[in-house]
């Protein structure tokens, strides 16, 4: 334990699709001193790194941001959410040598018939509605100036269990005051994309990773169709994946800050 809390850990925390990182401040919060995040404020709005079939140009954003923050080529802890838990996988097999380890929390890792299926309806505007892109395209992205963002997003479901801290993070860091009006800092164009262009090539990665690699699932997650056979299916692909549940929805890491945070550091302290 005292070797631990006197070594410094470099965590690379990966957002969930629509939600920049400034959004889980309060869960980094609770993270020892030791550990020190570094993290990439929103995926997907560089045209350097187009959104594409199977997020690969995100990927590579992931990579060349690691590459730019790192020190004497530390290698570093990469911590994903949802979308972030699937880019920082590929990242992991791809790239071995900037990793000594990997945390997924709730991500859609699809394999199987299901990703056959979804390979197919990503080719039709069947996607829409198969993923959240539909609604995300036709989510109100902008509020008159002096509208109390937090209380109202406090009453959508998508926000209903959140941590208060939680939602406040995320007003403060996805909401901004632009064009005489409150806007959404996360284009609703470059969100619907993501979900449009799901992984559907995991089973590619087979035995690639050679990194320790938790995934981390809530028991009531909705983030894919028979989300424990999902995980289960995808831990069987990749011998390094341990697999841990906790309470709580997709969104957990907002919702239970704390507890999240002292998950993921146990988790470290084994790595």
């Amino acid at each position: 334990m005292l070797s631990f809390l006197m070594q410094k850990t470099t965590v690379n925390f990966v957002h969930a699709n629509g939600f920049p990182a400034g959004s889980y401040q309060t869960l980094f919060s609770y993270f020892p001193e030791n550990i020190e995040v570094i993290a990439h404020e929103k995926y997907g709005h560089n045209p350097n790194y187009p959104i594409k079939n199977n997020w690969q140009h995100l990927v590579e954003e992931l990579v060349d941001f690691i590459k730019s923050q790192q020190h004497n080529n530390e290698k570093i802890i990469c911590v994903g959410h949802s979308f972030g838990g699937v880019i920082s996988f590929m990242a992991a097999c791809k790239y071995p040598e900037l990793f000594k380890g990997l945390i997924m929390l709730d991500p859609p890792v699809i394999t199987g018939s299901t990703a056959l299926a979804v390979r197919l309806i990503k080719k039709t505007r069947l996607i829409d509605k198969f993923s959240p892109s539909g609604k995300a395209m036709t989510r109100r992205t902008h509020w008159p100036l002096g509208t109390d963002i937090v209380e109202l997003f406090a009453k959508r479901k998508l926000f209903r269990h959140f941590d208060r801290r939680s939602l406040v993070d995320y007003v403060n860091s996805g909401v901004v005051e632009r064009n005489a009006q409150q806007e959404l800092v996360f284009d609703a164009n470059v969100e619907a994309d993501i979900f449009r262009h799901l992984p559907s090539n995991l089973a590619s990665f087979k035995d690639k990773l050679i990194v320790p690699a938790t995934l981390i699932y809530a028991e009531q997650t909705d983030v894919c169709p028979n989300p424990k056979q999902v995980f289960q299916r995808f831990a069987k692909l990749n011998k390094k994946v341990t697999l841990k549940t906790v309470n709580g929805g997709h969104m957990f890491p907002l919702e239970q800050p704390e507890e999240t945070a002292q998950l993921i550091t146990d988790i470290i302290k084994n790595v």
